[in-house]
């Protein structure tokens, strides 16, 4: 009994205390609501002002697996001393390393788009009316703010890209992100078909090679068969005539294999086989993606709220301690 007696009045100060702190706020109840009120309005007025962005994505993935005859031509050049000298890595390549690449952004910078903001088709240059003293200039800016409107997002699991791109313009961001996906495809099937010329540019070139020493092995085993009819008596000219005869014969079979390869090179550059497929187009977005109004006018009216109660606790420290300033220097 005696202890709830010893622990009331500290437990009663604690509640006089709360509602002394409380009665203080009070007391500027009106700037709090008005202060509220300000940081609201000019919540609203910035959603409002704020250029809407609409977000297009497009889903895409890649094929891993190498065409048979970049790696049988690989294997070709390693026997022949050329190994890393044919180019079979086409399809080795970083989306989003390629999106980042001036020579991709170069193309969706200066194609002309259809837009709302203009009647005739512009480029993004013109579209964003972006300023500068010289091309190279306006392009760079172009350049950095395009890098900020596309980003590239890849699940490691799937292996699958989710390109996004952030435009102004609901249709403009869709055209944007499709042509992307366009400049992608062609890109990879530009460098698998040059890997390709360039394989079998290298075993035609070889295939001359080879045919013109089968020719004169060929030839020079005819001359010595023609100087030596009877070589039967002599050792020497045995093993003359089995020196050349095993040469005709290694290029005999070089020449055969690169004929096949060549054949297997012609067949993979007709193939058209895709290394990037696309799982979904991007389509207009029928809802902008920022700015989110409601959210902004919601954590502004929060925010305004307790930036109000701060600045009231601030001015009743700042005044405790001008008064104890003030009593220390009285005595």
């Amino acid at each position: 009994m005696a202890e709830n007696q010893t622990h009331n009045p500290q437990q009663n100060k604690d509640e006089i205390d709360l509602l002394e702190v409380f009665f203080k706020i009070w007391r500027y109840k009106w700037f709090i609501i008005l202060f509220t009120a300000v940081v609201a309005v000019g919540s609203i007025v910035y959603s409002l002002v704020q250029d809407p962005q609409y977000e297009a994505t497009v889903k895409l993935y890649r094929k891993t697996s190498e065409g048979q005859s970049s790696s049988r031509l690989q294997g070709l050049a390693s026997q022949f001393g050329m190994g890393g000298a044919l180019p079979g890595g086409g399809s080795q390549f970083s989306i989003k390393d390629l999106l980042q690449s001036r020579r991709i952004n170069r193309k969706i910078i200066y194609k002309k788009w259809d837009t709302q903001k203009f009647e005739q088709p512009v480029n993004l240059i013109e579209y964003f009316e972006i300023e500068g003293e010289t091309r190279s200039e306006k392009f760079l800016s172009a350049y950095k703010s395009i890098k900020e409107k596309i980003t590239v997002n890849r699940d490691e699991e799937t292996m699958l890209f989710t390109i996004t791109v952030m435009m102004p313009e609901a249709q403009l961001a869709a055209d944007v992100a499709n042509y992307i996906t366009t400049l992608v495809e062609d890109y990879v099937q530009h460098e698998q078909k040059t890997a390709t010329k360039k394989n079998l540019e290298y075993v035609e070139k070889r295939l001359d090679t080879v045919k013109k020493e089968l020719k004169n092995a060929e030839e020079a085993l005819k001359r010595f068969r023609e100087r030596n009819r009877i070589i039967s008596e002599s050792p020497q000219l045995q093993m003359e005539m089995s020196r050349l005869q095993r040469k005709v014969t290694i290029k005999q079979e070089v020449y055969l294999q690169l004929q096949k390869e060549r054949e297997m090179a012609e067949i993979e550059l007709v193939k058209e086989t895709p290394v990037v497929n696309v799982l979904d187009e991007a389509v207009k977005p029928e809802q902008r993606a920022k700015p989110k109004r409601k959210l902004i006018v919601i954590v502004g009216t929060f925010a305004g709220f307790f930036l109000s109660l701060l600045i009231v606790v601030l001015i009743y420290v700042w005044k405790y301690v001008k008064g104890e300033m003030e009593r220390r220097e009285f005595k």
